[in-house]
C-alpha cells in the first residue's frame, strides 16, 4: 500500500520493549496510578521524577521492603514459550534489589514468580542485563513486573529506564488508521501528536483522516502540520457512519490493502501502546475478527467506563462489559481478552477480510453503527468480536458537557432499524413501545423537544429516511446565565419570582471543581433578593452545606398507586415559581416543582414552562400516532433495507 508516512525516527519509538511508560515518567505514582504502582505496607518513602521526566528517585526509610510494580491492566505482559527474551534496568542504588516476574494475582495472591534476579548495588549509573526464556507451563498468563526495593539507609536511588524484549523482535504487520473529523481541529491535533508517539514501527503505518466537511481550518492544519497524513474530504458531513464509509470504501479500493485497519474516534486519547495491544491480540487469536479497546473517562483517568457491550436481544438497550469501575477494582479478571458483542468505534482494530466479508456501516449518520457491524461481522464471518483489555483510550463521556439531546432521534431511529433487520414483529412491537415511553417521560417532565426527537426518530424509522437529519431543533428557550432565566421570569409575569427552588445535583453533574450551587445562590441573592430559596435533595449527605432559606426533601410514595397519584398530581399542580436542576435529573417530582423549569446544561439552561393544555395535546397525538405505527409493524410495514450504504 503506497502512502505518505510518517517523518520521525522509528528507532525513537522503541515499539519493540513490551513495557509501556519504560522510562517511569508518570505524572504521579501511587497505589492505583497508571502505568507504574508503588505498593508498600507502610508510608516510609519518598518518590520524585527527575529532572524533564528522566527516570524516578526513591528513598525506602523503612526496613519493610517497598515494591515498585507496572499496572495491571495497561502494562501486562504476554510472552511467548521457548522465545528468548532480554530484560533490562538502567539504575543507580546504593542496596541490591530484586526484580522479578510474576504472574498476575488479585489482592494479596502474588504467586511465585516465573524469573527472578538479584541486582548489585551500584554507586554509578548502570545497565544491568539477563536473557530469558520461559517454558510453555509458565507462559499464556498475564504477567507484570515488581521491582523489591529494601531500605536505601538514608540515600536515592535512580530508575531510568527498564527494557524488556524478544531477542529477535517479531514484526508488526502494516495498519491503516481511518479518523473521522467534523470542525475538531484541537482534538485531532492532539490525537495524531499522540499517533507520531506510538510504539509501532512507523513505516508501518498508514494515516487517513475524513474530514466531513469542516469549516474550522482542520483540512489547512492537516496539510501543514501532518503533511504525512491522507486527507480525504467529503463535501458534506456525513457523521460518524458515513465518514467512517468513505475510510471503509477507501481501504477496498487499494490494490495491496493492509491486512489490518484501525478505526479511532478524532476526540480520543491514546498511550504509545494502545495500538500494539489491539494488533498482538488479534495477532495471538487468529479465532477473532476485531479487537477493541477499554474506554477510560478521560475527566477520571483510571475509571473504566466501557469495555465494549452487547445489545439486548429482545428490547431497546445494550449492556456495557464494564461500567464506571476503578482498574484497581478489576485485577481479579486475569484474561488477555474478553468476547464481546461489539467494540466500540472509539478504538477498534479489524482485519482486511472482515470488512470484504460483511460491508460497510450503515447510513445511521450517529450511534449504533459500530453495534450493528459487530453484531454482522460475527454472522457474516464466524469470528469473534473481542476487546483487549491493556489497550486503553481516554474519552469524555456523555454527561454535563455532552448533553443527550438531538442524539436521542439517531438512537431511536437506528435502533429500530438495528431490531427490525435481526428480529420478529413482536420484538420490533416490543422496541417500539419503549422509544415511545421514552418520549412520553421526557414529555412529562416538560421536555417537549427533547420528546419530539423520539417520535421524530420513530417517524424516520417508518418512513425509511437515514442519514443526517437536518431539522432537529431544540424549542426550549436558551439562557446563557441566571440573570437570563430572571428576565424569562419577569417578560412573562411582569414580577420577580417569590419561590425558587435549587436541586442539589448540580456540582456532582459539572464533576468539575467548580461550586456551580452557591454561583447560582450568591447570583439570585441579587437577582431576586425577595424571593424564597428552598434547597432540594433526595438523598441529602451529612455535609451538604445549606444555601437557601429552607430544605425541602423529596420522597417518594410507598405504593404504586400513591406513587403515580403524587407524579400526575405534580404535572398539573404546582406552585408559581423557578426550579433549577441538572440535565440528567428526569424525577417528574422534580422537574415539575414549579411552573419554570430552568435545565442546567453544560454551564447553559434550557427552559421550559409548564403548558397543561398543550401537554394534553401532545399526549393526544401521541396515543393517536402510536396507534398508527403499530398496526405498521403487525403489517410489517418498514423496510429495513433502507439504510444500507451504497
Amino acid at each position: 500500500m503506497t502512502q505518505n508516512t510518517m517523518s520521525y525516527d522509528d528507532d525513537a519509538q522503541h515499539w519493540h520493549n513490551l513495557i509501556p511508560c519504560a522510562d517511569f515518567a508518570t505524572p504521579a505514582i501511587h497505589a492505583t496510578s497508571l502505568f507504574w504502582q508503588i505498593e508498600s505496607g507502610h508510608p516510609f518513602f519518598t518518590l520524585k521524577p527527575g529532572n524533564a521526566g528522566s527516570g524516578l528517585f526513591i528513598e525506602n526509610m523503612a526496613h519493610d521492603i517497598v515494591t515498585l510494580k507496572n499496572q495491571l491492566w495497561g502494562g501486562r505482559l504476554f510472552l511467548k514459550p521457548d522465545t528468548e527474551y532480554r530484560i533490562q534496568l538502567k539504575y543507580q542504588s546504593p542496596v541490591p534489589l530484586i526484580l522479578g516476574l510474576y504472574p498476575q494475582g488479585h489482592g494479596q495472591e502474588l504467586g511465585q514468580p516465573v524469573a527472578f534476579w538479584r541486582l548489585p548495588a551500584t554507586q554509578e549509573t548502570q545497565t544491568w542485563s539477563e536473557s530469558l526464556q520461559l517454558a510453555a507451563e509458565k507462559t499464556g498468563q498475564a504477567l507484570h513486573v515488581r521491582l523489591l526495593i529494601p531500605e536505601t539507609n538514608g540515600e536515592q536511588l535512580k530508575l531510568e529506564s527498564i527494557d524488556l524484549q524478544a531477542v529477535t523482535p517479531e514484526s508488526l504487520p502494516e495498519v491503516t488508521v481511518g479518523l473521522v473529523t467534523f470542525n475538531r481541529k484541537p482534538y485531532i491535533r492532539q490525537l495524531l501528536n499522540q499517533i507520531k508517539t506510538l510504539a509501532y514501527p512507523a513505516q508501518q503505518l498508514h494515516v487517513v483522516v475524513v474530514d466531513n466537511a469542516s469549516t474550522d481550518g482542520s483540512s489547512e492544519m492537516l496539510a501543514t502540520e501532518f503533511p504525512w497524513v491522507q486527507v480525504i474530504r467529503n463535501e458534506e458531513n456525513r457523521g460518524g457512519s458515513g465518514g467512517f464509509n468513505t475510510f471503509f470504501k477507501h481501504v477496498l479500493a487499494q490494490e495491496n490493502p493492509t491486512p489490518y485497519a484501525w478505526l479511532i474516534d478524532d476526540d480520543a486519547q491514546i498511550n504509545p501502546y494502545t495500538l500494539q495491544y489491539l494488533i498482538r491480540t488479534l495477532q495471538d487469536t487468529p479465532e477473532a475478527a476485531v479487537a477493541g479497546s477499554v474506554m477510560m473517562d478521560l475527566d477520571n483517568p483510571t475509571i473504566a467506563y466501557e469495555a465494549g457491550g452487547s445489545l439486548f436481544r429482545d428490547s431497546f438497550g445494550w449492556q456495557a462489559n464494564i461500567l464506571h469501575r476503578e482498574l484497581h477494582e478489576l485485577t481479579h479478571i486475569r484474561e488477555r481478552y474478553r468476547e464481546s458483542g461489539y467494540a466500540g468505534a472509539y478504538s477498534l482494530v479489524f482485519r482486511h477480510e472482515a470488512l470484504q466479508q460483511t460491508g460497510i456501516w450503515h447510513n445511521y449518520f450517529l450511534h449504533v453503527d459500530d453495534s450493528e457491524w459487530g453484531h454482522r461481522i460475527q454472522r457474516c464471518t464466524g469470528k469473534k468480536v473481542v476487546i483487549a483489555y491493556d489497550s486503553l483510550i481516554w474519552h469524555a463521556l456523555q454527561g454535563a458537557s455532552k448533553p443527550f439531546t438531538t442524539l436521542r432521534y439517531y438512537e431511536t431511529r437506528n435502533f429500530l432499524n438495528y431490531f427490525s433487520r435481526y428480529s420478529d414483529t413482536a420484538v420490533v412491537r416490543r422496541v417500539l413501545l419503549q422509544c415511545i415511553r421514552f418520549g412520553l417521560r421526557q414529555l412529562v417532565i416538560k421536555r417537549r423537544d427533547l420528546c419530539d426527537f423520539h417520535l421524530h426518530g420513530i417517524e424516520d424509522f417508518f418512513q425509511g429516511t437515514y442519514g443526517r437529519q437536518d431539522n432537529l431543533k431544540r424549542s426550549a428557550i436558551s439562557a446563557d446565565s441566571v440573570a437570563a432565566i430572571i428576565e424569562q421570569w419577569q417578560s412573562r409575569n411582569n414580577s420577580a419570582p417569590k419561590r425558587i427552588y435549587l436541586v442539589r445535583e448540580i456540582n456532582d453533574y459539572a464533576n468539575d471543581g467548580k461550586d456551580y450551587e452557591r454561583e447560582i445562590v450568591n447570583q439570585l441573592r441579587q437577582l431576586a433578593p425577595h424571593a424564597h430559596l428552598i434547597d432540594v435533595a433526595f438523598h441529602p449527605g451529612h455535609d451538604m452545606t445549606a444555601l437557601g432559606d429552607q430544605f425541602l426533601q423529596l420522597t417518594y410514595k410507598r405504593s404504586a398507586l400513591g406513587r403515580l397519584l403524587q407524579q400526575v398530581r405534580s404535572i398539573f399542580i404546582h406552585p408559581q415559581g423557578i426550579v433549577i436542576l441538572p440535565f440528567w435529573n428526569e424525577s417528574m417530582l422534580a422537574n415539575n416543582m414549579a411552573s419554570l423549569t430552568a435545565v442546567f446544561e453544560n454551564g447553559t439552561y434550557s427552559l421550559y414552562w409548564s403548558e397543561r393544555i398543550g401537554f394534553l395535546k401532545s399526549l393526544w397525538q401521541i396515543a393517536t400516532r402510536s396507534i398508527n405505527w403499530l398496526r405498521r409493524v403487525k403489517k410489517r410495514d418498514y423496510n429495513p433495507a433502507a439504510a444500507d450504504e451504497i
